[in-house]
């Protein structure tokens, strides 16, 4: 008896796209590519979807015996918009989630998809003072929610020091301009040679998120 093609597994952090209306004030809105170059590079990196990532938002409860997230924020969930990308010769779909009403960005995604390893994250956040306090690792419920997330200008700013290589699959969350601040690495060797003092970012951007992140609670 012949068996039935096989089902293809779906990843557990796979994002659900389905269409739904944001919930709340639209603080981070999508930044949707404003040209044909930067068409093509979205296509380069497979961003999906092109062009109507607004459709997708998406509630992500917070589900996790750690009550920080709660405490930090005041909130019992994320409100996020999302979308993936391919780096040219990998074919793993990286997902980038960001909540679009407080800004809060999932950066693990970023180091993954630029080869670092996953303590990584962590040590960045340890070597700049302050970002600890308004950062969160999340490690219970939604498998897609799971990591290191970071406020919107310090996620920026970090993704800035190494993001190069895939600077053009972070316009849609970063904004066009983000190409123009990204520090220049070269792509064969941009972890190997990296320390830990490269992803330093300006003590100002951290206070000013702390004091942002005081005005959500």
């Amino acid at each position: 008896m012949r068996s039935g093609p096989k089902r293809q597994k779906v990843r557990k952090d796979a994002p659900i796209w389905k269409k739904q209306k944001e919930i709340g004030a639209v603080r981070y809105p999508p930044h949707e590519a404003d040209s044909e170059e930067l068409a093509g590079q979205h296509r380069r990196f497979r961003v999906t979807p092109m062009g109507s990532i607004g459709e997708y938002a998406r509630h992500i409860p917070y589900n996790s015996d750690k009550k920080s997230f709660m405490e930090k924020t005041g909130r019992s969930g994320f409100e996020v918009y999302q979308y993936t990308y391919q780096v040219p010769g990998d074919d793993t779909d990286y997902i980038v989630l960001w909540d679009y009403n407080i800004g809060l960005v999932r950066v693990t995604p970023f180091f993954k998809s630029c080869k670092f390893n996953k303590t990584t994250p962590g040590r960045v956040i340890k070597a700049n003072p302050g970002l600890h306090e308004v950062s969160h690792s999340i490690t219970g419920g939604a498998l897609a929610a799971q990591g290191y997330w970071m406020p919107f200008r310090a996620a920026k700013a970090i993704a800035a020091t190494f993001c190069y290589p895939i600077r053009y699959a972070l316009t849609p969350v970063f904004g066009k301009d983000f190409l123009d601040i990204c520090a220049y690495r070269r792509e064969e060797d941009f972890t190997k040679d990296f320390k830990i003092e490269n992803f330093k970012i300006d003590d100002q951007i951290i206070r000013s998120c702390a004091a942002e992140a005081r005005q959500w609670r």
